[in-house]
């Protein structure tokens, strides 16, 4: 199964336009054969917010979707795209998994570091494990900062993901997360982990692009420089689904998830 991580600029200030480029790049790479597109962080609003009315202003509803929902019901792919919410109260930093049936399902962050829009972001009252049921696959979600949580991605491995979707936006100052931190989470919960990147300049903060698709034995299998474009790789979803290594039965087997003590864990 081919999927993919998608580097693109978005048009400053300008959310509808950036959901239309997003659909046509979402459309390409489905008649090309992708069957899951992941989009970054905060990539049809941005990110860089000085102050809560300024992130609502700047926020979207669920409606203005709309575009990319057709997308997937046109061509049966599944898209990922972060962005802040807009509800009459509250506004989230949110991450949607589209499917051809509508909205599959939202992450909305709650792990929020006290920098640029995340500042004025509100956490959600509820939360139950972002992990969904398609026909590529079972999928979590997770958001950017999340990844330094590994109890996060645990989380979703332990509720049956197969692919992890982190959608972020890393700056030089977070090199070590794409370069170090993607691999382990993908290796230590044998999951496959995409994450797209943003690679644009936001407010004078520069992203580094660097999307990855990484399988569960941490190989890398795709990693994007700073340029725009579609990353694609072949996955094969078996290799999620064996939490254990048998070189020899009875002589030597390892099985992580089988052998776990959580009554040993003070987490």
């Amino acid at each position: 199964m081919k999927i993919s991580v998608a580097q693109i600029h978005p048009v400053a200030g300008n959310p509808l336009e950036t959901i239309a480029k997003v659909a046509e790049v979402s459309r390409q790479a489905a008649s090309e054969g992708s069957r899951l597109i992941a989009f970054p962080e905060c990539l049809l609003t941005g990110g860089s917010f000085n102050s809560r009315e300024d992130l609502e202003q700047g926020a979207i509803e669920l409606d203005a979707l709309a575009p990319l929902l057709a997308v997937s019901a046109q061509t049966g792919a599944y898209i990922v795209v972060g962005f802040y919410e807009r509800n009459p109260e509250t506004v989230f930093n949110t991450a949607a998994l589209i499917g051809p049936q509508g909205i599959v399902g939202l992450h909305r962050k709650r792990h929020l570091p006290f920098m640029i829009g995340d500042r004025f972001t509100d956490t959600p009252d509820d939360w139950t494990p972002p992990v969904f049921d398609t026909d590529i696959g079972r999928i979590g979600l997770a958001i950017c900062y999340e990844i330094r949580f590994p109890e996060v991605v645990r989380t979703l491995a332990l509720e049956g993901a197969d692919i992890v979707v982190l959608p972020a936006a890393w700056p030089e100052q977070a090199r070590m997360l794409p370069d170090l931190f993607s691999t382990v989470r993908a290796a230590e919960n044998i999951v496959y982990f995409v994450a797209p990147n943003r690679n644009d300049l936001d407010d004078g903060m520069q992203f580094i692009g660097m999307s990855h698709i990484i399988e569960p034995s941490g190989k890398t299998l795709v990693r994007a420089g700073l340029e725009d474009g579609v990353y694609s790789a072949e996955i094969d979803l078996e290799k999620a689904r064996n939490k254990s290594l048998i070189r020899e039965p009875g002589v030597f087997e390892i099985h992580p998830f089988k052998d776990r003590l959580p009554d040993t864990y003070r987490i």
